[in-house]
Parts: structure tokens; C-alpha cells; sequence
């Protein structure tokens, strides 16, 4: 009896044991077939490519996430910049607005996901560990914090040129646009578009509404002074005779707008007779302290100025960089020419180094600043016949550093004369080197 019972007992266990192992296998195969389901299920959002029509609210949360991470991934402030450029080009301030609108509203929501919210979402049919590890490991969401940055810089930078557009339309009557450029009356005006334009770096075109004036040929005037300057610095690095004290230049350019004159640009030189007292102030190499020293002065004045650029030498210790080169280029202030490449003597070089000195810095600069450029400046003044005839097939008009003024009625187009303005000259000096 006892026998059968101990059998009994075993073929009980037996079977407990082997439902036990059945029911593992089983559970395994399950658990198998739900990760297998939940890789499936959310696959979509692995890869980053979006599914149509989700209905779950699990799909749906994962759905919206590739939705703000392609949005994200189409800011382009550069290109928004550009468009805003062209419409303010072209008097068009409405499709700006219409553009700006659509960008922020499209952008102002709140990208806040959080893996808990996801979590609520989930049903029993997925295996919720490993849904939250493909969540957390989607790059968008490795990454939200720097996301979220990203829109709200984009958000700020479209609310800045949203800013400037307001106060365009504000004062409406106080420019005009004609071939592209901003010709604006009211000098705080001026002021204000041209800090919009610098800060949100539209590189737009703009200037100050010329007086006109009667073009009345002055049958007196025979000479025109050329200045030339180098660098405005209170403490130069190089030979100190180049580099005028700031508040001497201002003092100059001071006397220059009180006193009638009227800076050309070179490529005007041929219209000077039409002014009573014309004069033209150039800088020659590019040096960096043109553009902290000198630009700001001569815009504090509305003067115009020509600088000649050594093209190999931007972004020099000691020089513009490219960026400066184009705010400077695209101003109403200056008037860009060449340097050359290198800025050798080019006398001393044989007629290929010549062209390519002179044809190369042209076409780098040009390329640089999108503008043509037709004078050049030769370097330490060096230049002969060769020089004369190479230069001409490039430009149209070249400076030398020979003393003098230049003759108008009689110009000598690719060796113009040229005055020099070293440091610590005195203003009776400087009026002068005027008369």
C-alpha cells in the first residue's frame, strides 16, 4: 500500500514538474513574442521615419516627437535672413510679415516630452521596459535640452528681425528703396536700420538720401586732393608715421563735413567738377583698426571712403577679417579696391607675377564681397610701364603714392597722385594738404 502511494506521489510530481517546465517555455515564448511585437510596433520610431494614420496613443506620442524633430531639423535662420533680405529689397513687407508669422507660430509650441508621459501611454500588449529603452535611446530625445534651445534661439532671432520689419513699416516715410538699396532721409533713422542691419547681419544696402545738388560744372577746378591713410590707431604696432591718432582723423573728418567738401569715391573722379569742393580720402592694406577706428567716424559724419585690400592678407593678425570685408563692402561709407595678393613691389616682379597679383586679388575680392572692383592701389607705390599696361585690363582706374593732387581735366588714370596724411598733423596741417 505504501508502495502504491510513494508511485502515486511521484506520478504527481512528475506532472506538476513537467507543467511547470511547459508553462516556463510558454512564458518565454510570450515574453519572446511581445518583444518581437514591440520592436515591430515601434520600429518607426528607431529608424526616425514616421507612419501614417497612428491611431494608439502610444504611436500617436512617438508620432509627434519625429514630427518636432523634423521640424528642428529644417531651422535655417541664414536662409529665413535672406528671404527677409530680399523681400525688404524689393518693398515687399507684407510676404515678410506673412513669412515671419507662419515661421514663429509654426515654432512656438513646447516640445516637453518626458518618459513618463510616454509611459502612461502604453498598453499591456508591449513590453513596457523595452519600449522605454528604444524611447530614451531616440537621439531627438537624448538631445531635447539642446533642442529646446535651439527653437527658442530660432524663436528670439525671428521675434529680433520681426522687431525690425515693425519699425520699417513705422517709419515709412522716412526711406525709399530704389535698385535694391534703402535710401533713408532722417539720420536717427539711418542710425537704427543701419544697428538692425549689422546685428542681424541682413547685408542689406543701405545709405543716406544725398541732398542733390545742381550739377554745375566748376571751370575753376582743375585739382582734386587724393588723401591717403594707412591705419587709426592711438598706439601703433608698426611704423608709427601710418597710423593717426583717432581723435586727429575725427578732428579731419570733422572739418571735411563742416566745411563743405564732398568725399568721392575714386570711381567718381570723373564727376568732381560737379562739386565745389570734392576731395577723396583712401586707406590702403585693410588694417583692422580702419574698421574699429575709422568706420565708425566716417558714419558718424556721412563721408565716403576708399580701401584698398591686400586679398591674401584678410583675416591677419593685424587685419580686417572676411566679415568685416563684407559689413564694410556692403555700407554706404566705403568703396572696396585692390591691394594686390600679396602686396609686393610690382615693379620688381616678372609680368606673370604681375597679372597674377593684380587679376587674382580682383577676383578673390570680388567673389568675397559680391561687388565689382575696378581700382587698385599699387603697394609701396611701385609700378611701371608693364605694371600700368596689365593693371588697365583689369581696372579702371590705379593709384600711386606720388605727391600730389590730381589733375581732373587731365587724369592720369592709372598713376593718380595721391597725398600723404601722417600722424600728428595738425589741423592747420591737414587744411593744408587741402588747398
Amino acid at each position: 500500500m505504501k508502495r502504491k502511494i510513494l508511485i502515486c506521489c511521484c506520478l504527481i510530481l512528475i506532472i506538476i514538474s513537467s507543467f511547470l517546465v511547459s508553462y516556463k517555455i510558454y512564458e518565454k515564448k510570450k515574453q519572446e513574442k511581445i518583444i518581437a511585437l514591440t520592436n515591430e510596433r515601434f520600429n518607426f520610431f528607431k529608424s526616425n521615419e514616421p507612419i501614417k494614420n497612428p491611431n494608439d496613443q502610444d504611436l500617436i506620442y512617438l508620432q509627434n516627437i519625429l514630427v518636432e524633430k523634423e521640424k528642428n531639423e529644417n531651422i535655417n535662420i541664414n536662409k529665413v535672413k535672406q528671404l527677409i533680405s530680399e523681400y525688404v529689397k524689393s518693398n515687399n513687407l507684407e510676404q515678410a510679415d506673412e513669412l515671419l508669422i507662419n515661421e514663429i507660430q509654426k515654432y512656438s509650441n513646447n516640445i516637453n516630452y518626458t518618459q513618463e508621459e510616454f509611459k502612461k501611454t502604453l498598453n499591456n500588449n508591449v513590453n513596457k521596459t523595452l519600449a522605454i529603452d528604444i524611447y530614451n535611446n531616440n537621439d531627438f530625445i537624448k538631445n531635447l535640452n539642446k533642442e529646446k534651445k535651439k527653437r527658442e534661439e530660432y524663436i528670439k532671432s525671428l521675434t529680433e528681425i520681426n522687431n525690425f520689419l515693425v519699425y520699417l513699416e513705422e517709419n515709412n516715410s522716412n526711406y525709399v528703396i530704389n535698385e535694391n538699396t534703402l535710401i533713408i532721409k532722417d539720420d536717427n533713422v539711418l542710425e537704427k536700420v543701419n544697428t538692425y542691419n549689422e546685428n542681424l547681419n541682413l547685408q542689406l544696402t543701405i545709405k543716406k538720401e544725398e541732398k542733390q545738388i545742381k550739377p554745375v560744372i566748376n571751370n575753376s577746378l582743375t585739382t582734386v586732393p587724393i588723401l591717403c591713410y594707412h591705419g587709426v590707431l592711438d598706439n601703433p604696432w608698426g611704423i608709427e608715421s601710418l597710423f593717426v591718432r583717432v581723435n586727429e582723423f575725427e578732428e579731419q573728418m570733422k572739418y571735411l563735413s563742416e566745411n563743405g567738401y564732398t568725399p568721392l569715391f575714386v570711381s567718381e573722379i570723373k564727376n568732381a567738377s560737379n562739386y565745389e569742393k570734392p576731395v577723396i580720402i583712401t586707406f590702403d592694406d585693410g588694417y583692422l583698426d580702419v574698421y574699429t577706428n575709422a568706420f565708425p567716424i566716417l558714419k558718424k559724419y556721412n563721408l565716403k571712403a576708399n580701401l584698398y585690400m591686400i586679398s591674401g592678407w584678410i583675416n591677419g593678425d593685424v587685419y580686417m577679417n572676411t566679415d568685416m570685408t563684407k559689413e564694410i563692402a556692403n555700407s554706404s561709407v566705403f568703396e572696396i579696391g585692390s591691394h594686390t595678393v600679396n602686396h609686393k613691389a610690382l615693379a620688381t616682379l616678372s609680368n606673370e607675377e604681375i597679372e597674377y597679383e593684380v587679376s587674382k586679388s580682383k577676383e578673390d575680392l570680388e567673389k568675397m564681397i559680391n561687388k565689382s572692383v575696378d581700382v587698385i592701389a599699387y603697394p609701396t607705390g611701385s609700378f611701371d610701364q608693364r605694371v600700368i599696361e596689365i593693371s588697365s585690363k583689369y581696372y579702371k582706374y590705379a593709384l600711386s603714392t606720388i605727391n600730389g593732387k590730381e589733375n581732373i581735366q587731365n587724369l592720369n588714370q592709372y598713376s593718380m597722385r595721391r597725398i600723404y596724411v601722417h600722424r600728428n598733423s595738425s589741423l592747420e596741417k591737414f587744411k593744408n594738404l587741402l588747398n
